[in-house]
C-alpha cells in the first residue's frame, strides 16, 4: 500500500505520522486520533463522535478538528491531554429531567 503523504504549512508528512485532533471553542483538545485514521477532517470527526448529532451539537458550539504534525501536537494538544494547558474550561449547559 502506498504511504499517503500530507503538507502542513511547509512541510510534507507522512499522514500516518500527524495526528487528528477535535478543539474545543476554548482551543483545549477534547479527543485525538492517528493521521492514518482518516483522510480528512470530516471522516476524522466521524471516527471520534460517531453520533450524528454529537457531531452537528459540536460544530454549532465551535468545534473543529485540525490535522497537526507529531510536534504541533506536542505544542498544541499534549498540554490539554496532560492535563497542563491553561485553557478555560468549559462549561455544560444543566440538564433538564
Amino acid at each position: 500500500m502506498p504511504q499517503l503523504l500530507v503538507r502542513i504549512g511547509s512541510d510534507t508528512l507522512p499522514l500516518r505520522s500527524c495526528h487528528w485532533v477535535l478543539f474545543g471553542p476554548n482551543g483545549c483538545a477534547y479527543a485525538s486520533e492517528y493521521g492514518d485514521g482518516a483522510v480528512d477532517a470530516e471522516q476524522a470527526h466521524k471516527n471520534l463522535r460517531p453520533y450524528k448529532r454529537d457531531r452537528d451539537q459540536e460544530t454549532r458550539q465551535g468545534y473543529r478538528v485540525e490535522l497537526l504534525s507529531k510536534q504541533q501536537w506536542r505544542e498544541k494538544a499534549g498540554p490539554c491531554f496532560y492535563r497542563t494547558c491553561t485553557h478555560t474550561p468549559l462549561r455544560n449547559k444543566a440538564v433538564a429531567r
